[in-house]
């Protein structure tokens, strides 16, 4: 069972990203993107794995310390890759950007969460047990390494940063409060000018 679950890591967190590296078809990328999390709720429900717990309530206080940490971080962050980016999405194109706004959380933002923080962490939790530290470094290497699909160092770079974060949310606070901190880092960076590496 072991080398089974080894390969079908490998084939989904190190195989898959590298294609879509080298096929640049946005369609495939979200393909590929819904395909894996149907894949992994499907994985889920033959398990005993309980879904009521991805219903536990959001930590509010948790998400405004982090909205303000993103906003700060985010401006300064963008100030310096080209303050020409800030604010030039929803400046250019308000209605798309509106649309985005809502749909990212949805469309995005919970497929990534049940992929790389549910899924992962229950159905590879073999490999990591009594190891907390390792299982996380792993965590940001496999979702950092998954937006080489955008190619450029910036989309790796911040999902790198952010990556610890939103396993530790997902596992000290709730599945809820991750996916709300991750669509509040997501709208500020695509409100800042940032999301022309993320696509």
């Amino acid at each position: 069972m072991d080398g089974t679950l080894k390969k079908e890591f490998i084939s989904i967190f190190l195989i898959l990203p590298t294609l879509l590296y080298f096929f640049q078809y946005e369609e495939l990328k979200f393909l590929a993107l819904y395909v894996v999390c149907f894949f992994s709720i499907y994985i889920l429900k033959q398990s005993s794995f309980s879904f009521s717990t991805l219903m536990r309530k959001i930590q509010w206080d948790f998400c405004f310390i982090f909205f303000f940490i993103f906003l700060f971080s985010g401006y300064f962050y963008t100030r310096f890759v080209d303050e020409n980016l800030l604010f030039a999405f929803p400046r250019n194109n308000f209605h798309l950007w509106l649309f985005v706004m809502f749909v990212y959380p949805f469309f995005s933002v919970i497929p990534q969460e049940i992929i790389f923080r549910v899924f992962f962490f229950y159905r590879y939790n073999i490999f990591f047990k009594n190891k907390k530290i390792f299982s996380f470094l792993i965590n940001l290497f496999i979702f950092s390494y998954s937006h080489i699909i955008f190619q450029n160092f910036h989309a790796v770079l911040i999902t790198a940063i952010v990556s610890p974060l939103f396993a530790y949310a997902y596992l000290k606070k709730s599945f809820m409060t991750c996916v709300v901190i991750h669509s509040l880092g997501g709208q500020i960076i695509f409100t800042f000018g940032l999301g022309k590496y993320f696509y």
